[in-house]
Parts: structure tokens; C-alpha cells; sequence
């Protein structure tokens, strides 16, 4: 019998761009909060094929790698030390595949924070995207940065969850009441609903249907989805919103004056999500604040 691992640290990837200082410094804002310590990671390429060159240019080239990935964790600790002087910063250098290398700090990690998807939706599809690669890879949450730079530090909006009563919603709530009991933030639970999934298809029956008890009904469905965690968290203030619309459509609007928007993913290939739909994706593409999106791991 195996036990689960012990989750533990804020690990936030830097790759150069400011998008991912940006995640660096909310990353640390939610370590101070969490009281857990703040992992900087900075993923090197591999070394040159030692067949072309000899073992000096291999030598050289290491140590130059090597000051320039601490120049980039440098700067990147700089930015989180003007917003916090209390936080415990751990620096890491892993050689490998950006991607292979943080889904695989994911196991032990508490939170995964990386920059924006430096690729467009239809550019993820065919091209791949290392960010996206993680969300649907990573073992533990991972948070996306979105947004302007004043999201990088955590404040009192609303934390904004999506809800549709499978399990991995119940996974994003959990995160979701979490982050606003720390963070001491209001919660906006978000279920949505349509005429399509009511009626299981289209049809001249729609016009003439009383939808009244079925918006009765999904407003039942997210109070008993939200039922448990708020007795766990009597202190965190919840506001319902159930809107017959289409999740991503109703998570992007409330991401405008959100300050993270929580959602659970299935993982899917971004190819896949290009076939059947990914609300958590498009968030990640598209969203006004951080997103993070919760897996099993």
C-alpha cells in the first residue's frame, strides 16, 4: 500500500518572461499566506553534444548557463522582495524539458505557478505549449498567470470557482474555499446551464418550456455541492451565481473583477479541447486574472 505524497513549497517556474515573474511574485504572496516555503525554478537546457567541441567549450558553456539562469532567478527574486522581505525563497536549477522537468516537481509540490501560454489557442493545437503541457500533466494544482501586474499580489476580490457537480469540481471548491480562508477574499461560486443540456439536444419544445423548475433545480445542485465546505469555512463569505449560459463564456466575465478564477480540468490533449470544448484552456488563454486549474494528481 502506497501513501500519498507530502505536499509541500510553492513552486513557481522562470523562464525570462515577465509573465512569469508576474506568477513568481503571486506565488509568493499565496506562500506567505500559506506559511510554506517559495521554490524558484529555472529550467537549463541540456548540454551540447560532446562530440562537437571539446571539454573546455562544454565547461564554458555550463558556466555560462549557469550565471545566466541565477541572473534570471536574481531578478525574479528582486521583484518578489519588493513586494515581500518575509518570505522563505529557495532556489532551484534543473537541467532538462521545461515541461517533463515541472510536471515532475509537481509530485511533492503544493501549488505549481507558471507564466501564460506564450502561444494562441489554434497555436497550442498545432504547436504545443510547454504551460499547457503542465496543466495537463501536473500532479498538484497549477496556477496560470493572467492578467496585469497588480494580480500579483494577492488583495480582497473575489476568488471565483466553477461549478458543475462532477468530482473534479468538488476539487476545484475544495482549492477555491481554501485560497479565500487564507486569503481572507469573498468566494463567487459560478454553475451554469443551458436549454441544450436540459433538453438533451435542440428542439421546437424549447419554446414553449416553463424553465423555471429547472433553474430551480441547478440552483439545488451548487448549494448541495458547496454544502460541506461551507460548514468547513463559516467565515468565508459566498456569493451563488447560477446563469443560463456557457461556463466559459460565465467564468470569463466574472474573471474581470475576480482576483483568480478556480476550475478543475480533465486534462484533456490540446488537440482534443479543440474538438470537444475546454472551459479551463480558454481561461488559460483568455482570462483576465490567474487561473488555476485543479487535477487529481
Amino acid at each position: 500500500m502506497t501513501s500519498a505524497p507530502v505536499r509541500h513549497g510553492i513552486v513557481a517556474g522562470i523562464d525570462g518572461s515577465a509573465s512569469a515573474v508576474n506568477a513568481a511574485r503571486w506565488a509568493a504572496s499565496v506562500a506567505r499566506r500559506f506559511d510554506e516555503p517559495l521554490r524558484l525554478t529555472h529550467i537549463m537546457p541540456g548540454h551540447p553534444d560532446p562530440s562537437v567541441g571539446t571539454v573546455t567549450d562544454e565547461a564554458m558553456f555550463d558556466h555560462h548557463l549557469r550565471a545566466d539562469s541565477a541572473k534570471l532567478l536574481d531578478e525574479a527574486e528582486d521583484a518578489i522582495r519588493g513586494d515581500h522581505t518575509d518570505v522563505t525563497i529557495e532556489r532551484n536549477l534543473v537541467t532538462g524539458s521545461p515541461a517533463t522537468a515541472l510536471v515532475e516537481l509537481s509530485r511533492t509540490a503544493r501549488i505549481l505557478a507558471v507564466g501564460q501560454a506564450g502561444t494562441t489557442e489554434m497555436q497550442s493545437v498545432f504547436l504545443g505549449s510547454d504551460t499547457i503541457r503542465v496543466v495537463n500533466r501536473a500532479h498538484c494544482p497549477v496556477a496560470v498567470f493572467r492578467g496585469a501586474s497588480d494580480h500579483a499580489v494577492a488583495d480582497k476580490r473575489p476568488i471565483v470557482v466553477g461549478v458543475d457537480g462532477s468530482k473534479l469540481s468538488e476539487l476545484a471548491i475544495t482549492h477555491a474555499f481554501e485560497f479565500a480562508a487564507f486569503l481572507g477574499a469573498p468566494l463567487v461560486a459560478v454553475h451554469t446551464w443551458n436549454e441544450h443540456a436540459s433538453l438533451g439536444g435542440y428542439s421546437e419544445a424549447r419554446r414553449f418550456t416553463d424553465w423555471g423548475p429547472y433553474e430551480e433545480h441547478e440552483n439545488a445542485l451548487l448549494a448541495e455541492s458547496l454544502a460541506g465546505m461551507c460548514d468547513k469555512y463559516p467565515e468565508v463569505e459566498v456569493t451563488r451565481s447560477v446563469q443560463r449560459s456557457g461556463p466559459m463564456k460565465a467564468l470569463l466575465e466574472h474573471s474581470a473583477e475576480a482576483q483568480l478564477v478556480v476550475v478543475g480540468s480533465h486534462g484533456r490533449s490540446p488537440f482534443m479541447a479543440s474538438i470537444v470544448g475546454s472551459t479551463s484552456q480558454s481561461l488559460i488563454h483568455h482570462a483576465q486574472c490567474p487561473v488555476l486549474v485543479c487535477r487529481e494528481g
